[in-house]
């Protein structure tokens, strides 16, 4: 069973603004984003629709294996908050053509120590409602 899973998103120079008080917590460009929960991802996937709409900056562009096996150059985004029930990080992304399925990696799900639960097609602590970074 495929898992997707709605995280809010956050342009992460906005928090920051914020939390230096420069801007204003309203003007903290966010979004809702439907993501597919993608073990085999290493990198975070977002639409050019969800990039823009946060108002991040491209950092430059790589050139990425596709699932089936063909490299494919794309856009590479610059950080964002992705935050979990009280858990959050910041990474880059991928920055996909609109109608492409945005892509949680297992990157980001091993920083926020989650991971899918088919049977409840849901996410889940892996160590509960725990919040656990293995520094081994």
């Amino acid at each position: 069973m495929t898992v997707y899973e709605d995280l809010v998103v956050r342009n992460s120079e906005d928090v920051s603004d914020f939390s230096r008080g420069r801007i204003k917590e309203s003007e903290v460009r966010q979004t809702t984003v439907h993501f597919k929960v993608d073990t085999g991802a290493h990198r975070n996937v977002i639409t050019r629709d969800v990039f823009e709409r946060l108002g991040l900056r491209k950092k430059g562009e790589q050139t990425f294996k596709l699932a089936g096996g063909q490299p494919a150059r794309m856009d590479v985004s610059g950080q964002m908050e992705i935050i979990w029930r009280d858990r959050r990080i910041e990474l880059d992304a991928a920055i996909a053509p609109p109608g492409a399925n945005n892509l949680l990696s297992i990157t980001a799900m091993e920083l926020l120590d989650i991971m899918p639960d088919p049977s409840k097609g849901c996410l889940v602590g892996i160590h509960g409602e725990e919040y656990l970074n293995e520094l081994e």
